[in-house]
């Protein structure tokens, strides 16, 4: 199944999906906690539905409707296998969790997840006192047993903040106090987005300037009613869209959230785009297009979004975080610099350091790599090309955002889906 965008002007309104970073969070939380809770404005893709396959594995009850799921934990069961399908989150994230029962559990995936390192999960969990055995050298599958029997540890934050997100939430369900001493985090909003959840559902969570974290044993999850916010991520390639090719109005976006990802207004700013919030509506317009310097350490995956919009800004673009990258549904840093090397962008990795030359889009054959961010990447940025950009196994979109390209025709784009390589250049 293949994509094809044509040139085309932006108009209209739209509301994005809702976060599935919050929405596995609120599953994890909601399974935790004993008796019901309702999980409103739900997000429907796979990675939310893989988070819901594990909190049935682990006992709870799960009944969707259009507009909730309810998630009741009736019985605790101790699932001798999970899959986290291509989920990231759910892996690092449940892998804790699942951790609290002593007894052997063994977790694995499919597609690209199977290529992710685990490494800093097994050096984290083993430094609490978790038995963890790793048949596959390195990657997944991996199996964990025995329960958590040290109260303090050292935990590497270089690759992200999904882990500690974990411990985080499986530490308060332990008898004992646990204190984690935290190197090198990043996406530090994501733990922000985290330790706000937790206080919905009834768990304090103390740090020191996000070095140290002080966790309280004996804490009690409580069933409560969350409500899921429209998704950042999401809204991103949509926000360039409206930057590149006209106007574009976002209904239900959190203009105080702690998604990392509400950093694209600051590039949006830089850049020179019009912004306009009435509410919780946010309207973009096409206004300057100037070269940008931002630092996307802490909100990694804005990098394909902003590549896309750079490529059209007058003059070289500079993106610092590229280190943050390699272990994502692809090595986004090589694959974002080959494809749009197609559509005729030298794009140059300095350290770093992403530098994108401004200019047109000459148009050409790309390939999304199963990536679902470089997918939307892709296309938002045909929407301006001289030419029309094609992207193979764009269907990827299912991990986050399954209507996209609906959503993106909604408004203007020029989308066109088939099943055969075209022979255009």
């Amino acid at each position: 199944m293949r994509v094809r965008i044509q040139n085309s002007n932006i108009k209209g309104s739209i509301t994005p999906p809702s976060s599935k970073s919050m929405m596995q969070r609120a599953l994890a939380a909601a399974a935790l906690a004993k008796g019901e809770s309702t999980i409103l404005n739900p997000c429907r893709c796979d990675d939310a539905t893989a988070a819901t396959g594990i909190v049935q594995k682990m006992g709870a009850q799960v009944i969707q409707d259009e507009t909730a799921i309810r998630v009741c934990r009736n019985e605790e069961k101790s699932p001798e296998q999970v899959i986290v399908g291509e989920s990231g989150l759910s892996l690092r994230m449940f892998s804790p969790i699942l951790a609290l029962n002593p007894e052997p559990v063994q977790i694995n995936g499919r597609g690209s997840i199977l290529k992710r390192p685990v490494h800093n999960i097994l050096e984290g969990l083993e430094a609490l006192g978790i038995e963890c055995k790793n048949p596959g050298k390195g990657l997944l599958p991996i199996q964990l047993e025995g329960g958590y029997k040290n109260n303090t540890a050292v935990i590497n934050g270089a690759l992200g903040s999904q882990f500690l997100t974990g411990l985080l939430m499986a530490l308060p369900c332990r008898k004992e106090d646990t204190t984690l001493e935290v190197t090198n985090l990043k996406s530090i909003p994501y733990i922000n987005m985290t330790i706000d959840l937790l206080k919905d559902f009834g768990i304090e969570i103390n740090h020191d300037n996000y070095k140290t974290f002080t966790i309280k044993g004996n804490q009690q999850y409580k069933a409560t009613d969350y409500t899921v916010e429209a998704d950042w991520s999401s809204a991103a390639p949509l926000l360039v869209a409206g930057a590149l090719k006209g106007k574009v109005t976002l209904e239900h976006l959190n203009p105080y959230s702690y998604q990392a990802d509400i950093a694209i207004l600051d590039a949006l700013k830089k850049c020179g785009t019009s912004l306009h919030w009435n509410g919780n509506s946010l309207t973009v317009e096409k206004k300057g297009l100037n070269a940008f310097e931002f630092d996307a350490t802490h909100c990694p995956d804005l990098f394909p979004p902003l590549v896309a919009l750079a490529v059209h800004c007058n003059g070289d673009t500079r993106i610092k975080g590229v280190h943050r990258l390699e272990h994502k549904e692809s090595n986004r840093g090589i694959v974002l610099q080959k494809e749009f090397g197609k559509l005729a962008v030298p794009i140059r990795i300095e350290g770093d350091e992403m530098v994108i030359p401004g200019g047109r889009l000459k148009g050409g054959i790309t390939n999304s790599n199963n990536d679902h961010r470089i997918a939307m990447a892709l296309a938002v940025a045909g929407l301006n090309s001289k030419q029309a950009v094609e992207i193979g196994d764009h269907d990827c979109v299912a991990k986050s955002y399954p209507d996209f390209f609906k959503d993106l025709r909604k408004i203007g784009g020029g989308v066109a889906e088939f099943y055969f390589k075209s022979q255009f250049v």
